[in-house]
């Protein structure tokens, strides 16, 4: 276990203030399910860092079970809310312990400039920081630009989806046929009597 633990440790070295962050789980248990593999580890976060042992005889204050993938997804993720709704991920026991926790991991702002430069030089760690940023930000044009497309094909091209008017334009149909069969049911039973 003390690979683990040493990664785990090392990075979140590289955040300082993350260590900071760490100290109100002083005490705590928090389990991580691996689904899929099978595997359970325990985490005994404290102020220099989170202890990681397979075993532990006693209860635990919150257990998050999910997919390694799923798992170190939603470490990164701002908002984790749509694994929790998708079930990709679960938490039980104290959720807002498992909640504060999770966001101890997605709010890290690591610069990665000091260990690259410190491995590699300055102007390389630069070029690579300065890649990575111009990839980060393709990535995010490319997914917006797939959205939109897709979304245009659904809505235009397909007829799959309706587009936001058309909805619009039937809600109000079906408001006004809504309110004509009032008015009609109210015409009926006033003939009625």
């Amino acid at each position: 276990m003390l690979i683990l633990e040493s990664v785990i440790n090392q990075y979140l070295a590289m955040g300082p203030e993350t260590l900071d962050k760490l100290a109100v789980f002083n005490g705590k248990i928090i389990k991580l399910e691996m689904t899929g593999i099978n595997r359970a580890y325990y985490l005994f976060p404290n102020d220099s860092g989170i202890q990681v042992k397979t075993e532990h005889e006693g209860p635990v204050d919150t257990v998050l079970s999910g997919s390694p993938v799923s798992l170190f997804k939603m470490g990164l993720v701002a908002n984790a809310a749509d694994m929790l709704l998708k079930g990709e991920v679960e938490i039980s026991g104290d959720t807002r312990l498992g909640h504060q926790f999770k966001n101890v991991f997605s709010q890290m702002d690591i610069d990665w400039s000091e260990p690259l430069a410190n491995m590699l030089g300055d102007s390389v760690a630069y070029q690579i920081q300065q890649s990575g940023k111009r990839l980060g930000q393709w990535g995010k044009d490319t997914i917006k630009s797939v959205s939109r497309s897709v979304s245009e094909y659904l809505q235009e091209e397909s007829r799959d989806v309706v587009t936001e008017t058309e909805l619009e334009i039937f809600n109000d149909a079906v408001d006004q046929l809504r309110n004509d069969v009032d008015r009609l049911q109210a015409k009926i039973r006033s003939l009625s009597k």
